[in-house]
């Protein structure tokens, strides 16, 4: 095994640079540590906002509020409609359960056949 010379200008740099490292996360915990906690209280609050507003406004005006704005599914829950699943039963990607990837860095068209939705 050859044997590497370390010069202190090396070692200077290492050191400087894990000195900046711990510097920037100890200048982030204590300038922003709280912002995950505040968002995560936000997000709590979205489903209460969403039953005010549907309650205030009506389910037809959130309903469109509701697909401008794709909300999850867990907000529209009240309102979804059964038509919505049987889409999801159509519309399936169990074509793709078996799908390798390409051997090949750039890829080889047509390994992947097209779903049944795809034919008219």
């Amino acid at each position: 095994m050859k044997d590497e010379i370390v010069t202190i200008d090396q070692v200077n740099y290492h050191l400087t640079v894990a000195k900046k490292i711990f510097e920037l996360r100890d200048r982030w915990n204590d300038n922003f540590a709280w912002y995950p906690v505040a968002q995560n209280e936000h997000y709590k609050q979205f489903g209460e906002i969403y039953k005010e507003s549907m309650g205030k406004y009506g389910e037809e005006q959130f309903k469109k509020y509701a697909k401008l704005r794709s909300l999850r599914p867990e907000h529209t829950k009240a309102i979804d409609d059964p038509g919505r699943e049987s889409f999801k039963k159509v519309w399936s990607m169990s074509h793709m359960a078996n799908y390798k990837p390409s051997p090949t860095t750039n890829g080889d068209y047509g390994l992947v056949l097209p779903g049944h939705h795809h034919y008219c």
